[in-house]
């Protein structure tokens, strides 16, 4: 598609004030993006939201501060959305064609929109036994739980325990670790409730598992004296986790606001506590697509949305019980 076919302006879902999801406001007549060195102008399939997402919205954390910084101290509005798939339609970089199907997770965001511009080095090939809407529900939760695994630094024969195993990021890492129980001969117990512990047989084969705790129970949760908790969820959650860890025990936690209420929490235990940050890249992108394509990850897909119905998509989220991901579907 040349210059001259692509139009000037697009649909796109504006936020210029943080708050509830009625701040976003799906409108025309917005602008699309120019390009600058090696960036590629993608025009969106589909774009995945996540917890990131309704947290930036509401003006919390890092992608918040951006926008405060980049847009709304300028009077300028901005556009959500880190996770996108669709077709290259200009580029500036040596890697990708147009016409190329590319998927990436971007954290300079902008991504509920018609169009939108991320840098090629961020990008992978979409392959052709992946669909564009998988490819648009993959991109954070698929890079951070195939990193947050390598992060946790799994021992042989170690035990692992891991709350939210059928969310976003958490569906996936069960995956990952699922293969390390064959591999590395760790054992991993799961902490989640009994609704979602049924739904894991679509993922996993649960006979393999160590154990499973059921959060819902008002009860204590096992001393398992376990190396290392993949905690998901943080705050409260993850402090009642701790339980589970012998002393010296290891946490792992996404995300990184959960570090210092965690430490002070395990103090007693002499536990050592992480955050974990994705570093987005395409060499992860390629992996976790490949992944996909030949059957080794099954990524699980609760709803997609039309992008005009983003307040009701993000409301979804916001309830805190998916299983697997809500994507939007940009119109075509």
């Amino acid at each position: 598609m040349s210059d001259r076919q692509l139009p000037t302006t697009q649909h796109a879902v504006l936020i210029r004030e943080f708050g509830e999801p009625d701040v976003m406001k799906y409108q025309d007549g917005v602008a699309i993006p120019d390009l600058t060195d090696n960036q590629v102008l993608i025009k969106v399939a589909y774009a995945g939201i996540n917890p990131v997402d309704y947290k930036t919205r509401q003006g919390k954390g890092w992608g918040a501060d951006a926008i405060q910084k980049n847009k709304f101290a300028k009077d300028e509005p901005a556009i959500l959305g880190f996770d996108v798939a669709g077709t290259v339609v200009k580029t500036n970089s040596n890697k990708f064609a147009l016409g190329d199907n590319v998927a990436a997770l971007s954290f300079d965001g902008s991504c509920y929109a018609e169009y939108v511009a991320v840098d090629g080095d961020l990008l992978a090939e979409v392959p052709q036994a992946v669909t564009l809407e998988q490819a648009g529900a993959l991109p954070c939760i698929g890079q951070t739980a195939l990193q947050f695994v390598e992060f946790a630094d799994i021992k042989n024969a170690e035990h692992v325990v891991i709350n939210a195993p059928a969310g976003g990021v958490g569906h996936l890492a069960i995956q990952f670790l699922m293969k390390k129980v064959t591999s590395d001969n760790i054992k991993v117990t799961v902490i989640c409730s009994p609704e979602k512990y049924a739904k894991l047989d679509d993922l996993i084969d649960k006979s393999k598992l160590a154990g499973w705790i059921d959060y819902t129970k008002d009860e204590d949760f096992p001393d398992l004296q376990a190396d290392v908790l993949m905690d998901l969820v943080g705050d409260d959650a993850g402090v009642r986790a701790l339980s589970v860890l012998k002393s010296g025990g290891r946490v792992k936690v996404l995300p990184t606001i959960w570090v210092d209420k965690l430490k002070d929490a395990g103090s007693d235990k002499d536990l050592s506590v992480d955050g974990y940050a994705v570093q987005p890249n395409g060499q992860d992108m390629a992996t976790v697509l490949q992944d996909i394509a030949a059957g080794k990850l099954t990524l699980q897909i609760q709803q997609t949305y039309p992008l005009s119905e983003v307040v009701a998509a993000h409301r979804e989220l916001e309830k805190g019980d998916t299983f697997g991901k809500i994507v939007l579907k940009v119109a075509q």
